[in-house]
């Protein structure tokens, strides 16, 4: 297949040029097409298919590092079929998959059923992070790890696991995990409080009735995000002394969804005194682009864990990605349903989808001059490659897995949740305008943003 007449952007710039595709790899790119080139190009085009892009711009396709796809036991918020078609019809070309499963993906039979379920289901790429088994029971973890996760996540709100995660022993434990397999620990950072305390300061607020999503703010507030944070790097650096690590034996640890400039800071300092340190974080789009000071037809659809902030940090946050400061960006799409969001704030379960308004908002901050090309691609998709060993992804090279995006600026128009291929058609960014255009969606090769397409997506497991 050949895209022709096509912007590509590769290597920090953007070229006119044309595309062949092979066997679901990018096989050659050629700029400034001249006749001689394109014939050279149509003689080696396998297939015969030929693409006229209508000069769009060609990126590659997203990678979502953090998502909750369901399924297994909450097939009524989202599915593998209903979570990947939104990732696929928004550009998002891989996506990591959270352990929050019925029962949790905890152990061995667990997640092989979860891996099972996902084959031939998916229309995208999807890797698999586990929870930590019961115990941190090495053996089992070892299993686990044979299967091919990504890595293993940590939620000290509500362990899924019976473990108590502000315990420094267990920390400490799952860091000499990390080391020995060379596998990433994911983190949600946020410091909890007994459910006592929490009950009472939810029953103060039904009886003040304040607003949902200052209050939730509160109750998860920023200091116990950087607390949190602080507290696993107090780990990290203690676990590395007592046990004498050299670089190449240092833990490697991912703080999920960084919502503050507290916590940012924090590990932006730790970093610059310690290069060595293998330490990551993400940031979504929500905390990038919202605060709780929204007007929304439903408070609770915008209750989220984290919270969202006050408005100085979205605005510090965003200003680190416009000059190019974060690395990493992922969704935290976490579909519920309707009737959960509309309970009252102590019933409603936090998240949102995030897939179908990521591409649409960041891309259109680079329509309007507001964010650097450069910056967005880097964080969508080549720094999640080189993060996460995705070998042949994240970028447009010769050799690399076609996985793209062409993208247009149409007219300005409105976001409509009811139109997403999610099953969950709600969304604090509802009625924000974008004039991004996701106008083609490649997976290998492969058209994926069309109706009539089969699930192609693959199970994607961690390479060394």
């Amino acid at each position: 297949m050949i895209l022709k007449n096509v912007k590509i952007y590769t290597d920090g710039l953007i070229r006119k040029g044309a595309l062949l595709i092979n066997k679901g790899l990018i096989h050659s790119i050629k700029f400034n097409l001249s006749e001689k080139n394109y014939k050279d190009l149509v003689e080696k085009n396998e297939d015969k298919k030929e693409i006229g892009c209508q000069n769009k711009l060609v990126l590659p396709g997203i990678i979502d590092i953090h998502s909750h796809l369901r399924d297994m036991g909450q097939s009524e918020k989202e599915t593998f079929i209903t979570g990947t078609k939104a990732a696929a019809f928004s550009g998002i070309t891989t996506v990591f998959n959270m352990p929050n499963t019925k029962p949790p993906a905890i152990n061995t039979a667990q997640i092989k059923k979860w891996i099972k379920r996902a084959e031939n289901n998916i229309y995208v790429n999807v890797g698999f992070i586990a929870g930590v088994p019961k115990g941190i029971d090495e053996d089992e973890i070892k299993k686990i790890i044979d299967l091919g996760v990504i890595g293993f996540k940590i939620y000290p709100l509500d362990s899924l696991n019976e473990i108590d995660w502000k315990d420094p022993r267990n920390i400490q434990s799952i860091l000499i995990i990390s080391s020995k397999f060379k596998i990433p620990i994911f983190i949600h950072s946020d410091w909890p409080i007994s459910d006592s305390e929490k009950e009472k300061k939810v029953e103060k607020f039904k009886n003040k009735g304040k607003n949902v999503l200052d209050f939730h703010n509160k109750l998860h507030s920023v200091n116990m995000e950087e607390n949190y944070v602080k507290f696993i790097i107090n780990q990290y650096k203690k676990t590395i002394s007592d046990n004498k690590l050299t670089p190449e034996k240092y833990p490697i640890i991912h703080f999920c969804h960084i919502s503050c400039k507290n916590s940012y800071r924090v590990i932006k300092e730790t970093l610059g005194s310690e290069r060595k340190f293998k330490i990551s974080f993400e940031i979504t789009p929500h905390h990038l682009l919202l605060s709780n000071n929204l007007n929304l037809e439903n408070e609770n659809y915008g209750k989220v864990l984290p919270p969202l902030r006050d408005e100085k940090h979205p605005k510090f946050l965003f200003n680190e990605l416009e000059n190019g400061n974060i690395e990493l960006i992922g969704t935290d799409h976490a579909p519920h349903t309707l009737e959960e969001k509309s309970q009252q704030y102590a019933s409603a379960p936090s998240g949102f989808p995030g897939f179908e308004t990521y591409p649409l908002l960041l891309l259109n901050k680079v329509f309007q001059y507001q964010l650097p090309l450069e910056n967005f691609v880097k964080c969508a998709s080549e720094n999640p490659a080189k993060k996460f060993n995705l070998i042949n992804k994240g970028s447009i090279k010769e050799g690399y897995d076609a996985d793209l995006i062409i993208v247009g600026k149409i007219p300005e128009y409105t976001i409509n949740s009811k139109k997403f291929k999610s099953k969950a058609k709600y969304s604090p960014f509802e009625s924000l305008k974008t004039s991004v255009q996701i106008w083609k969606v490649f997976l290998s090769g492969i058209e994926i943003n069309v109706e009539a397409i089969e699930p192609i997506g693959k199970v994607i497991k961690r390479s060394l």
